[in-house]
């Protein structure tokens, strides 16, 4: 259990980072290029532990495959296009909150994966930390044009992770039920595995709606170096640079950060402690975006940390 909140933590901080990748890499060309493009780059990464290591999720491939047309397939074109509309901050905190609480809930009606109370208190703990820390910043946004639009694709999105979440962590009991003598918990082969084939599942996705619509949406919109914080200044202005790093930490290391957590965790608790992102977020955003953090950001931090560590003992005792 420790070890699926420390990977739960991971792909926090991976899934922090990786939208103001994405937010960048969007300006340059547009949400459909570049969904399709991260998802490319990461797909081909991943294939090569996946087939090295022998395709341990093979007997599952196709539930794993469809966990990912939802979650990274349409939650991915979602949340680009929220990203573009209301930014990184605001689009990570609709998503992971939103996929925390309809996690649980899925995974408690569809296969009876419930939560303890003390659970379910420690990950609304941690989600009003970050829902606390973000507030100043969503009444801000919430008067920026298409702001109800971005938000609302957000949510969306958040409930198609959710749905990913759920899909998968019944593919991985089910692994583990036809195994009895074989142990799945804490195997890379099956992690890689599972990740892969989620990946190629939002692939094909992701190459449909470019084929549709790939044309009206690229777009290059160079930022000013006024508009960008200090790092960002610094870093190449590239495509393929923003496209890379986006595969690197969201689809390649944060979702195989995920996928490990989901061998032991409840999901809901699984991404109410990914929800801690958009507080990871904001200081990667100010870096390379020039966002500044809202007052309400360091009380909001401890908090959802607290949380986070109630959390890490209860599962201890």
């Amino acid at each position: 259990m420790t070890s699926g909140l420390a990977a739960a933590l991971l792909a926090a901080i991976f899934y922090g980072v990786t939208p103001v990748c994405a937010r960048r890499a969007i300006r340059l060309v547009g949400y459909v290029r570049a969904n399709a493009g991260r998802l490319a780059v990461a797909t081909a990464v991943m294939a090569v532990p996946a087939f090295a290591l022998g395709r341990a999720s093979a007997d599952r491939s196709a539930m794993f495959a469809v966990a990912g047309v939802v979650g990274f397939g349409l939650g991915g074109l979602g949340v680009f296009r929220a990203l573009s509309l209301v930014g990184a901050p605001l689009t990570s905190l609709v998503v992971e909150t939103t996929a925390a609480v309809a996690a649980g809930v899925l995974a408690w009606v569809w296969f009876a994966d419930a939560l303890t109370p003390a659970e379910v208190v420690c990950g609304l703990v941690i989600l009003g930390g970050v829902v606390l820390g973000l507030l100043p910043y969503v009444r801000g946004a919430g008067r920026a044009p298409r702001a109800t639009l971005g938000v609302a694709l957000a949510g969306a999105a958040g409930v198609a992770q959710a749905v990913a979440a759920v899909i998968s962590r019944e593919s991985l009991l089910a692994l583990q039920k036809a195994s009895p003598g074989t142990p799945v918990t804490g195997r890379f082969d099956v992690v890689s595995s599972a990740a892969f084939d989620r990946l190629v599942g939002g692939l094909v996705v992701a190459l449909v709606a470019l084929a549709v619509a790939g044309r009206v949406s690229a777009r290059r919109d160079t930022p000013r170096p006024a508009d960008l914080g200090p790092l960002g200044n610094v870093l190449p202005d590239r495509a393929a640079f923003w496209i890379t790093a986006n595969a690197l930490l969201g689809p390649v290391l944060g979702v195989t950060s995920m996928v490990w957590a989901l061998q032991t965790l409840q999901p809901g608790i699984a991404q109410a402690v990914a929800a801690t992102a958009p507080l990871v977020a904001i200081p990667f955003a100010r870096w390379l975006e020039g966002y500044r953090p809202p007052r309400g950001y360091y009380a909001g931090a401890v908090v959802a940390v607290a949380g986070l560590v109630a959390l890490a003992l209860v599962n201890l005792g």
